[in-house]
C-alpha cells in the first residue's frame, strides 16, 4: 500500500545529535423508550447521568491496565520526561494471531532464556496519546557493540517525544524509523498520577518469567 504523502518534512534520526545510551537512564435515568426493533442508542443523551445527583461527584476514571506496545504509526503521542518513569528491562516477545504479548523476564532467569534464544533487553517508557491512552513503549536496544538504524531511531524518537507530540513509523526503504512532529499545539499530555512500578504492576500482571518451569519456557523447550 502506498504510503500518504506527509504534510510536513520528517526529522530523519540521521540529522538528530549522537545518541547518549547513559541519558536513557443523566438526570432522566428511567429506561429509554424505544420502537420496535430501533436501537437503544440512537439517541445517546437519554443515558447522560447526572453524577452529582448519582453521589458521582469528583468521581475519576481508575487506571485498570496498561498495554504494552509501540505507539500505532497514525498516532501522536508523548513521553514521560522523568528519569524515574523509565526502565531497562529483559522481555520476551510471543507473537502468535497476529497478536503481540511481552513478558517481563527477571535477571537470574537470563541464561535460560538466553539459552532459548527468546530475550532481549529494552528501555521502557510510559506513553500517552491525545485521547489519554496510557501504554508502555518497549524500544529494543542495541546490544553486543553493533549499531542498529531501527533500534536507535526509536530511542530518538523516544527522546523527542518527551518535549512535543510526534508520531513514529517505519520506513522499509530507509531501514529505519522516521518521526513526524505534530505542526499544531496538540495541549498538555495527561500523564496517569501513578508511579512506574504501579504501571509495570498492571502491564506485566500474570506474565513475569521467573522460573525454568514457566509455562513460556516450556514452550519453547516443546514441553507443553
Amino acid at each position: 500500500m502506498e504510503t500518504p504523502k506527509e504534510t510536513t518534512n520528517p526529522v530523519e534520526p540521521g540529522a538528530q545529535p549522537p545518541l547518549d545510551y547513559a541519558a536513557f537512564g443523566v438526570p432522566d435515568l428511567r429506561a429509554p423508550v424505544r420502537t420496535k426493533d430501533a436501537s437503544y442508542f440512537l439517541d445517546l443523551e437519554q443515558f447522560k447521568v447526572d453524577l452529582k445527583e448519582a453521589g458521582l461527584e469528583g468521581a475519576e476514571e481508575q487506571l485498570a491496565a496498561v498495554t504494552v506496545r509501540r505507539p500505532p504509526p497514525t498516532t501522536y503521542f508523548q513521553v514521560h520526561a522523568g528519569k524515574e518513569m523509565t526502565i531497562a528491562l529483559a522481555l520476551h516477545e510471543a507473537r502468535e494471531n497476529f497478536t503481540t504479548t511481552y513478558y517481563a523476564v527477571i535477571p537470574k532467569m537470563l541464561p535460560v532464556m538466553n539459552d532459548l534464544r527468546s530475550v532481549f533487553f529494552a528501555q521502557v517508557y510510559v506513553a500517552v496519546d491525545r485521547h489519554g491512552a496510557v501504554m508502555l513503549w518497549p524500544v529494543k536496544l542495541p546490544t553486543g557493540g553493533a549499531g542498529n538504524p531501527w533500534y536507535e531511531s526509536a530511542l530518538k524518537g523516544a527522546e523527542l517525544a518527551k518535549t512535543g507530540w510526534i508520531r513514529i513509523f517505519a520506513d522499509p526503504n530507509q531501514g529505519q524509523y522516521r518521526i513526524m512532529k505534530a505542526l499544531a499545539p496538540l495541549g498538555e499530555p495527561a500523564f496517569p498520577e501513578k508511579t512506574l512500578s504501579e504501571l509495570l504492576e498492571l502491564a506485566f500482571k500474570g506474565r513475569v518469567i521467573d522460573t525454568p518451569d514457566h509455562p513460556v519456557c516450556r514452550g519453547l523447550r516443546g514441553e507443553v
